[in-house]
């Protein structure tokens, strides 16, 4: 997946049909070295410093977006209100989109709020165990 920008946070919970965000830019990934590229109107560039793999990633609708996991962190770390990502983990769990121990996973890299956010959300969930 390296040197390609993929689908990303608010604009990924789209694209998975998770929580009712509406981005109001496109979001996308690329990796860091792309930084500084000139981003059009309407598109909210974001960086990463780990190559994203194939776990991270996935086609949805004939886009490389990032997985369900992935997505609902990187919205949690970007700030995206916390009873949207406390839906989107329902919904997530729910339509077997991704797991608990995923979550927590790509949550441990995150920063302590994220983290506590994703467990206090899974830890609601039924499943989330």
């Amino acid at each position: 997946m390296k040197n390609r920008a993929v689908v990303s946070h608010e604009s990924a919970l789209e694209v998975h049909g998770l929580s009712d965000v509406i981005a109001d830019r496109v979001h996308l990934t690329v990796p860091r070295e792309a930084r500084g590229t000139r981003v059009p109107a309407g598109v909210a560039l974001h960086t990463t410093t780990t190559p994203l793999s194939g776990a991270d990633v996935t086609r949805r609708d004939g886009l490389l977006v990032t997985s369900s996991a992935r997505t609902i962190v990187d919205a949690a770390v970007a700030g995206t209100a916390p009873e949207q990502i406390e839906a989107a983990i329902e919904q997530a769990l729910r339509d077997g989109m991704t797991t608990a121990s995923q979550l927590r996973r790509i949550a441990a890299g995150a920063d302590r709020r994220v983290a506590d956010l994703i467990d206090r959300s899974l830890r609601a969930e039924p499943s989330g165990e």
